[in-house]
């Protein structure tokens, strides 16, 4: 356990049962979270269990989450795809969005055209990167652009990056 963890440990589950305590224990230990880290996983714990209804162990059980914690792979790894188990189930409405979006994006395609909406849906700028090695694959590019302006495909995609 990493300076710092035990003490934010010891803060924010003092109201926790030994039960619960321990199996944080295990997800600290397994997954050697930073301080930083941590204070994400207690405040997302405590807004899904907040959300829900349920104590913070009924959280930490959840099959997907304990899956992550005992697949293989280094620690960091397991903690970048723990935390976004854990995001996920924090955010349902924001991750149903982000898969809209990159669905959309997807069906789009526009050869020669990169479409990157916001990191989080925050900000509301989508960024178009645009590739060409001539004139001519310019041209085309926008022309492709231009046509999903015309379809509506663009319009949906900022709809869906602005919504609330």
């Amino acid at each position: 356990m990493g300076p710092g963890v035990g003490a934010l440990i010891v803060d924010r589950a003092a109201t926790w049962t030994e039960a619960e305590r321990g199996t944080l224990a295990e997800v600290v230990t397994t997954l050697h979270p930073s301080p930083r880290h941590l204070t994400d996983i207690f405040d997302w714990l405590d807004d899904i269990a907040a959300r829900d209804g349920v104590r913070p162990a009924a959280v930490l059980a959840d099959r997907a989450l304990q899956g992550v914690l005992r697949a293989g792979g280094s620690a960091p790894d397991r903690l970048k795809r723990w935390k976004e188990t854990l995001r996920r189930l924090r955010y349902p409405r924001l991750v149903a969005r982000e898969r809209a979006v990159a669905e959309l994006v997807r069906s789009m395609h526009v050869a020669g055209v990169d479409v990157e909406p916001p990191v989080d849906l925050e900000g509301g700028a989508v960024t178009l990167t645009i590739r060409a090695s001539s004139v001519a694959e310019l041209t085309d590019a926008l022309e492709r652009l231009r046509a999903r302006v015309a379809d509506g495909s663009v319009a949906r995609l900022f709809a869906l990056v602005d919504e609330t």
